[in-house]
């Protein structure tokens, strides 16, 4: 593998980071705010998901998008905070 390539671990490690805060330093109070509203209010949207939707498929494609949904927004804030 390259060294200008990262491996699927890498990039696991440093989403993890992103998800557990350990990467937070930089970030503003109110940035930090912000990502924890965000983590609050997708928490409670995948927990509805997770009661309402009855049929397996629909319910990990839901679960899926809005997870990912959740990502790209504390993505974002980060991207902010870095430059």
């Amino acid at each position: 593998m390259s060294d200008g390539l990262k491996s699927a671990w890498e990039i696991a490690m440093e989403k993890a980071k992103k998800m557990t805060g350990e990467e937070d330093v930089n970030l503003s109070p109110d940035q930090k705010n912000e990502i924890a509203e965000i983590r609050k209010i997708y928490s409670a949207k995948i927990a509805e998901i997770e009661i309402i939707v009855q049929d397996k498929e629909k319910r990990e494609i839901d679960l899926d998008r809005l997870r990912r949904e959740r990502d790209q927004k504390i993505e974002a804030i980060h991207n902010k905070s870095k430059g």
